[in-house]
């Protein structure tokens, strides 16, 4: 048998879906399974997308530009700025979803060997992206105890090499919650001039951002505006992640030439789905910040449910929809295939998505676990309810003091 690449090797499985055979074992037994580990909005699509794709006057789906119909790049300019947010429409190329923007990023900057520095835990597809462009990934690692914040100018410049060739963040963060401060922009910001880096921006949970917080973007550093590459998507903000429509935005006229060549070679992205969402990018700003107040009720119900597990320090989402958190337990994948195996509370359990997965560096994030806020406020507290039940009944977890036994 022939062998597969070296490359195929580096893909890893997803640490969100990889526990969905189980979960469907768990419901094939009568057990209601309650998904906290994928960020999929439990909300409807605004009935204006979908009343425009009923109502597009197309007789045949033709191919798109490759670079997005001129239509939808003019909303999104639109919608960028509505946040004093200056992109015109010749710089912005539409692309499927976020993801695909993040891979064109990537490749571009540093594709073929370069390096790009993440904070880890990071979005995860992030490494398989990566591997699809041939960058290395170089870990800046957080701490659940200061809140994944980094800090400042410091641990940047103590992870960057000769073949360094950008920063990729992701801000509000999945999958910690984190908002990065002003000093930690201002640092980033600093740190991309003084060692000639690009800044990959991922800001698809801009709106999301907790407590009346500021809402930051790296668009604001004009000494930047070359080097910068932003990535956004309709898929949360709008509750439409199957619609696949994001984009990918730069003043840098080379890096969106090269970027168009990708495009051109996928050929282009949906036509139905670029058009339908043109009202709400034009317009959908109040409906998308209407849903920040919603998500955050749903942080104060898994928050405040955490505090109660005993040995459980949470961190407080600042913003997206996430958090993730450390729990006394030895390997939490192990955990969360258990509780979709062999437990349940009043028929029911949780499917959650262990935390080692978010990692880039191996070894790192076995204690810890992501959680979404994909529920109303009353099931997110029951479902901590479940998850405190289901720690104090583990044969894994561990005691107080957190390593030398294991309490039965």
């Amino acid at each position: 048998m022939p062998s597969l690449s070296p490359k195929s090797a580096t893909l890893q499985q997803s640490p969100i879906r990889k526990l969905a055979p189980l979960a469907r074992a768990a419901e094939s037994r009568g057990v209601e399974v309650v998904y906290l580990n994928i960020g999929q909005p439990d909300m409807p699509t605004p009935p204006e997308m979908i009343a425009e794709l009923h109502g597009l006057p197309l007789n045949r789906l033709a191919y798109a530009p490759s670079e997005g119909i001129l239509e939808a790049r003019e909303a999104w300019s639109a919608f960028f700025a509505s946040w004093g947010i200056a992109f015109g429409p010749d710089e912005i190329l539409v692309t499927a979803g976020a993801s695909e923007a993040v891979t064109f990023a990537l490749s571009v900057v540093a594709g073929g060997g370069g390096e790009v520095l993440v904070f880890e835990p990071c979005y995860t597809n992030y490494r398989s992206f990566a591997a699809q462009a041939d960058v290395s990934l170089v870990p800046v690692t957080l701490r659940v105890e200061d809140g994944y914040h980094f800090g400042g100018v410091r641990r940047l410049e103590a992870a960057i090499t000769p073949r360094t060739r950008a920063i990729l963040l992701c801000n509000p963060s999945n999958p910690t919650g984190t908002v990065y401060s002003e000093t930690e922009l201002d640092a980033v910001a600093r740190v991309a001039v003084e060692h000639d880096l690009f800044v990959i921006c991922d800001e698809v949970y801009r709106e999301f951002v907790f407590d009346g917080g500021p809402i930051r973007s790296f668009t604001r550093y004009s000494d930047l505006a070359q080097r910068i590459v932003v990535v956004d998507s309709v898929s949360k903000r709008f509750n439409a992640c199957g619609v696949r429509i994001g984009c990918m935005a730069s003043k840098n006229r080379e890096v969106l030439d090269v970027a168009l060549r990708f495009c051109q070679a996928r050929l282009s992205v949906a036509t139905a789905e670029q058009l339908m969402v043109v009202p709400m990018l034009v317009n959908g700003r109040p409906y998308s910040q209407g849903l920040c107040a919603e998500y955050q009720r749903r942080r104060d119900a898994v928050y405040n449910g955490l505090r109660l597990i005993d040995g459980v320090s949470p961190h407080r989402s600042e913003g997206s929809f996430y958090t993730m958190t450390r729990l006394p337990i030895g390997s939490c994948e192990d955990f969360a295939a258990w509780l979709l195996r062999d437990f349940s509370l009043d028929g029911e359990t949780i499917c959650l998505a262990p935390g080692e997965g978010f990692y880039v560096t191996p070894g790192l994030g076995v204690d810890e676990l992501r959680i979404a806020f994909m529920y109303d406020a009353e099931t997110l507290r029951r479902s901590m309810r479940i998850l405190d039940a289901a720690v104090m009944a583990y044969p894994g977890r561990l005691v107080e003091c957190g390593c030398q036994e294991k309490r039965s």
